[in-house]
């Protein structure tokens, strides 16, 4: 009888024993999902004074921020792909970020862009570069957080501001100096002829969305490419924020400029005024606004086409610009995983 009771006590033991081994405290949740694998096929490299930094996000019903937590600032290298350290842009850090808690957690991920090195608001920026929502059940996909339509878009050549030739009978010789966003819709040839003109551009317009369109035209010499602004705007249905190069006449109430005087600093004296009528390129990007960098484009062009060489055909016609989103704007596949 004795040897059954000790027996029984030892097995209890043993049983308590082995049951206190196994209690080592809460376990781990292996189903949280914190590791975010960004793998892009299309990402610009950013111009000076800007750095990206990624975001996980709660939204109310109408897309207002409510949460954020944010996973990462990178520099990304388009020519080796490489994801590479905000403190040394030599390093590559790799394409794996980590936050705290679990992704699922958060409806949204988002890549803003700030400023760099000093950002004086910690809080994300509203210039969203790239940006989709999160759903278990679907592959994720981060691209640019607006449509650009392949509707027809145009500009001409000519100058406005020191008059208009059809009307006043004046030289041709200044036309090749301007370009204009616009759709010449009656070019007669008559010195007498009434010129009209209509919208040329056809973007969404930018209601707070952290850029602003800029007109851009490109002028190579020699080894070198000469980028001068024609100008932002947030629509293209109006006139742009800066016309500091045009003359004091009447100019089209569109996007463009007339390069008659104040010339850029950037400029050589030989390649001033700016002639529209020689080998180069017009084109439109989206800028951060505000902008760390005025005197040169960003690397999100929209549309763009070669400039006319054509001299018979300034302030005659107007000519088409070419959709060119599908080889600038971000796309880039992200991967949700588990704590290793």
């Amino acid at each position: 009888m004795l040897r059954a009771i000790v027996a029984c006590g030892l097995m209890a033991l043993l049983f308590i024993g082995l049951g206190g081994c196994g209690d080592d405290g809460p376990k781990p949740n292996t189903d949280v999902y914190n590791r975010i694998v960004l793998e892009p096929t299309q990402f610009p490299t950013l111009k000076s004074g800007l750095i990206y930094v990624g975001w996980v996000v709660k939204t109310d019903a109408d897309s207002n921020w409510l949460e954020y937590q944010e996973f990462g600032k990178f520099f990304w290298d388009e020519h080796d792909f490489r994801f590479l350290s905000p403190t040394d842009v030599t390093k590559d850090i790799g394409n794996a970020f980590t936050i705290q808690g679990n992704v699922y957690d958060y409806n949204m991920i988002a890549i803003t862009v700030e400023p760099y090195p000093n950002d004086p608001d910690p809080k994300p920026s509203p210039t969203i570069i790239a940006l989709s929502g999160i759903d278990r059940d679907r592959a994720t996909f981060l691209t640019f957080p607006l449509a650009f339509p392949s509707t027809q878009n145009r500009f001409a050549v000519g100058t406005f501001s020191d008059g208009h030739f059809k009307t006043k009978g004046q030289s041709r010789s200044n036309e090749r100096y301007g370009i204009w966003f616009i759709e010449l819709t009656n070019g007669g040839t008559g010195k007498d002829t009434i010129e009209t003109y209509a919208q040329g551009l056809f973007l969404p317009t930018l209601p707070d969305t952290g850029y602003l369109y800029e007109g851009w035209v490109a002028l190579t010499k020699g080894d070198t490419v000469y980028t001068v602004s024609t100008g932002k705007f947030f629509s293209p249905a109006y006139i742009d924020y800066d016309n500091s190069h045009c003359m004091d006449g009447t100019i089209p109430n569109f996007p463009g400029e007339d390069f008659l005087i104040n010339r850029p600093a950037n400029l050589p004296d030989s390649l001033w005024p700016v002639d529209m009528l020689r080998d180069g390129t017009v084109f439109i990007t989206l800028e951060p606004n505000p902008d760390n960098d005025v005197s040169r484009p960003s690397p999100l062009v929209l549309v763009s086409a070669h400039l006319p060489v054509d001299t018979s055909r300034a302030r005659t016609t107007s000519f088409d610009m070419g959709l060119v989103t599908h080889r600038t704007l971000p796309k880039i596949k992200v991967t949700f995983e588990k704590s290793l």
